[in-house]
C-alpha cells in the first residue's frame, strides 16, 4: 500500500458528487500513486522500458490506482458522468477485460445503474484471445464495453469477438460506444474503434516502439524498467 494513500483519498474524496475532475487533477492522482510518467523529451534523462520489450515516452499502470477501491469507485463516477452527458441509453450490462478492467467494469456498471456485469476471460491456451465463459447474454440487451486502458485496441477488439462468438452477432446490442478510462494510442485524435464512439476520461498520445527505432535510444537516453527504477525514472531519487 502506497504510504500516502490516506493523503489521496482524503485529498480526492472530499470533492462533492456533482464536482468533474479536470484532466490535471486526475493525472495528478494517478501520479500520487506512482501510476502515471511522461519523458521531458531530455535525452540524459531515462525513459521506459515496457514488458514488450519495446521503448516508450510514457507509463501508465491503473492497476496502481484501482487496486484502491475508493479511487476506483471515483473513477467510475466521473466517467458515468461524462457518458451521461453524451447518451442516456439505458445500459444492461457492462462488460470489462481482465484483469484490473473486470473490477472497474463492475464499478462503472454500478454507477451508471446497470443490473447486470460481466466479463470475459483470457484462453488459457491462447493468451492474445478472449473467451466468453459467462451465461448468455438475454436478446437485444443494451451492452457497454469498458476498458480500464487501450492502447491499440487489441484487447478491446477480442473481448468483442468472445462476446459476439459466445452469444451471437445478431443477438448482442452493443451501445455505439465504448468506455474507457485511460485511453493511451499513438496518435491522437482516435475517436472511434470500429464504429462505436471512444468515451475516456484520460487522453494521452504515448508511442511504444522496438529499440531500433527508438529516437530517445538514438539520442542516448538509458532504457529503465518503470516497476523496478521507478524513482530514477521519475527523479525522485
Amino acid at each position: 500500500m502506497s504510504e500516502n494513500y490516506r493523503e489521496i483519498i482524503d485529498k480526492y474524496t472530499s470533492f462533492y458528487d456533482d464536482y468533474d475532475f479536470s484532466t490535471k487533477e486526475l493525472v495528478q492522482m494517478f501520479e500520487m500513486c506512482e501510476a502515471f510518467w511522461m519523458h521531458d523529451g531530455d535525452p540524459s534523462r531515462p525513459h521506459a522500458e515496457l514488458t514488450s520489450g519495446k521503448c516508450s515516452n510514457g507509463f501508465i499502470d491503473t492497476l496502481r490506482v484501482l487496486k484502491y477501491r475508493k479511487l476506483s469507485q471515483l473513477l467510475a463516477g466521473q466517467l458515468a458522468r461524462k457518458i451521461r452527458t453524451i447518451s442516456a441509453s439505458r445500459i444492461d450490462i457492462t462488460i470489462g477485460s481482465p484483469m484490473a478492467g473486470i473490477y472497474f467494469a463492475d464499478d462503472l456498471g454500478e454507477a451508471l445503474g446497470a443490473p447486470m456485469r460481466m466479463f470475459a476471460e483470457k484462453d488459457p491456451k491462447n493468451p492474445g484471445k478472449m473467451l466468453w465463459n459467462c451465461v448468455k447474454l438475454w436478446h437485444k440487451c443494451n451492452v457497454l464495453q469498458v476498458e480500464e486502458l487501450t492502447t491499440t485496441a487489441k484487447t478491446l477488439n477480442e473481448v468483442f469477438y468472445a462476446v459476439n462468438e459466445g452469444n451471437g452477432d445478431e443477438w448482442v446490442s452493443w451501445l455505439p460506444y465504448v468506455a474507457i478510462l485511460v485511453h493511451r494510442p499513438p496518435k491522437l485524435p482516435v475517436t472511434h474503434y470500429g464504429s462505436r464512439q471512444v468515451i475516456a476520461l484520460i487522453e494521452k498520445e504515448i508511442w511504444a516502439v522496438d529499440p531500433a527505432d527508438c529516437p530517445l535510444c538514438a539520442a542516448g537516453s538509458k532504457r529503465l524498467r518503470p516497476k523496478q527504477n521507478w524513482a530514477e525514472l521519475t527523479r525522485k531519487k
